[in-house]
């Protein structure tokens, strides 16, 4: 049809009137200044690696408001004043007033350094025993970090290593921390020794004690600051030449065995003792300086010298954990019956307590009363203890009738099993049998404090009694089982009471996040039961409620 325009016609006509117009340019100016502006406030707040470009972004926002406002005041003031317009100003400020009281927020929080952290095993917090050892600290100490800034090959282990000083600084006023660049400050890295970094140099301040770190854990920032401040660290000895399983770590692969102690090894040294294996077939006497022997599940004989040398450390005041299995050779029984500790040959099966319904791995549970407390004992081992558990365990009694004990040995129980166990004669055939089998409650871990043994010999340290914790079970404390339940803390608290370090003694946070449940037979039950048949109860109780309600 002549004479009438076409689509395209009006479109451009109408793009050409709008391009001409200072109203059109007023609005594209305030949208796009509106959000830029929004946008560069909020990176401005919360990106700090792109301020700049957010800087940038904001002024530009800025810049088109203002420009929106001189091309079309008339339009701004009537676009204000109008539903939208308040809609939008509402909008804005609440936005703004949002900014505000999350940049409050954040403030208060930056100024109280009050945390609570909220993962499963505290990563980000320090141990109780760092802790302890940084509230004890009476002499300033300081780190020097020598970093190279900017450097992307150590950036992760910059930031491991701020995060982990920073907490030692928050924790105690006497440590200080400062970072160094050993390029820029090469006179103070000589100062301090340091040719190769990344390192750490712990200093006490007072008296010029240093030593170097090159690790960025807790444990070795801990083991730095007792070396600086003169701290002695104890040391802890396990015996070996028996078939004792200690380190089993491949070093090529890093695979372990799961009937070693490297774990238990790993634990000693997070609680800063020194850990160092003993052969007394080479050293033929236990160290002066052990603080703690332990005998970790050795299935050969004691020659007459080795059982020598650990006689004569615990009649010198020593300190022995034994780790013995079912099957321990008899050199240890003997041993163990000199110092009034008698340990049998059978596996103790527990009908009421055990590990999902394994009858011969019985579970230790503080809620049945099964672990011995410092409020009936004095021996604070397992008051923050609440389940272990021991495969194939084998009972403990005293070498002697009560009666006959002599006033110089005092034993006490430290976890038992429950009345419902016994000791099984038959592993093939777990059943009690009243006629051969002797029935619990068995002792499965002792505590003995002596002035001397059964057979006459006397203690010759008049400061200190020989101690003695002794499991019916080595497995519990091997890397198989080492993390589950709270089986570390017992072996660990025990170490810690016999080296008398009592403040060390606590339940310490999994570096394993292990998600497992440990159950006995009536939970395993009720677990299976319940899972089956309650949610099918529950939906059909649902669908007769709602066809009852609309039939």
């Amino acid at each position: 049809m002549t004479g009438q325009p076409s689509n395209r016609d009006v479109i451009q006509d109408t793009l050409k009137t709008s391009a001409a117009s200072a109203g059109f340019w007023s609005a594209i100016s305030a949208v796009v200044g509106l959000v830029a502006s929004v946008a560069g406030i909020i990176l401005v707040l919360t990106i700090d690696e792109i301020r700049g470009f957010a800087l940038t972004v904001l002024i530009i926002g800025l810049v088109l408001l203002f420009v929106a406002l001189v091309l079309s005041p008339r339009a701004v003031a009537i676009f204000m004043v109008g539903r939208r317009g308040r809609y939008g100003v509402n909008a804005i400020v609440m936005t703004l007033a949002f900014l505000g009281i999350a940049m409050l927020v954040n403030f208060q929080f930056f100024r109280d350094s009050t945390r609570i952290d909220l993962t499963s095993t505290r990563v980000f917090s320090l141990s109780p025993q760092t802790e302890q050892i940084l509230d004890r600290l009476s002499s300033p100490v300081r780190a020097n970090a020598f970093f190279v800034p900017n450097d992307p090959q150590n950036a992760f282990a910059l930031q491991q290593a701020e995060d982990l000083l920073n907490e030692f600084h928050r924790r105690s006023s006497n440590f200080t921390y400062r970072f160094v660049d050993p390029q820029l400050e090469r006179e103070r890295a000589l100062q301090y020794g340091v040719v190769n970094y990344p390192t750490i140099v712990f200093e006490d301040v007072e008296t010029g004690n240093q030593e170097g770190v090159f690790n960025y854990t807790e444990q070795d920032f801990l083991t730095g600051l007792l070396v600086a401040t003169g701290i002695q660290q104890k040391r802890v000895y396990f015996l070996t030449g028996h078939g004792e399983a200690f380190l089993t770590r491949d070093p090529a692969t890093g695979e372990i065995d799961p009937n070693g102690f490297d774990f238990a090894r790993e634990g000693l040294l997070r609680d800063n003792y020194q850990v160092w294996p003993l052969n007394l077939r080479q050293d033929l006497a236990v160290p002066a300086d052990a603080a703690v022997l332990v005998i970790a599940g050795p299935d050969q004989d004691l020659s007459i010298a080795e059982l020598d040398a650990i006689m004569q450390y615990m009649l010198d005041g020593g300190k022995l954990i034994a780790l013995l299995d079912t099957g321990a050779p008899d050199t240890y029984r003997q041993f163990l019956i000199r110092w009034g500790i008698q340990i049998f040959t059978e596996s103790v099966a527990d009908i009421v307590s055990n590990v999902a319904g394994e009858q011969l791995t019985p579970m230790v549970q503080k809620s049945n009363l099964q672990f011995t407390t410092s409020g009936i004992s004095g021996i604070p081992i397992a008051d923050q203890v609440n389940v272990a558990f021991f495969p194939g365990v084998t009972a403990l009694t005293l070498a002697v009738p009560i009666e006959d004990l002599p006033p110089f040995i005092i034993y006490n129980g430290l976890a038992a099993s429950t009345p419902a166990s016994w000791l099984e004669t038959d592993p093939d055939e777990v059943e009690f049998d009243s006629d051969i089998d002797l029935g619990g409650p068995l002792d499965l871990a002792v505590v003995v404090q002596a002035g001397g043994t059964l057979d006459g010999q006397v203690v010759t340290n008049p400061d200190s009694l020989a101690k003695l914790v002794v499991f019916g079970d080595a497995d519990f404390a091997r890397n198989g089982f080492f993390f589950s339940s709270e089986n570390a803390d017992l072996l660990l608290n025990s170490v810690n009471w016999l080296a008398e370090d009592f403040d060390l003694i606590a339940v310490r946070p999994k570096l394993v996040p292990f998600r497992e449940l440990v159950v006995n037979q009536r939970e395993r039950n009720f677990i299976k039961w319940s899972s089956w048949l309650v949610p099918p109860v529950i939906m059909l109780f649902l669908g007769v409620f709602v066809w009852w309600r609309r039939r």
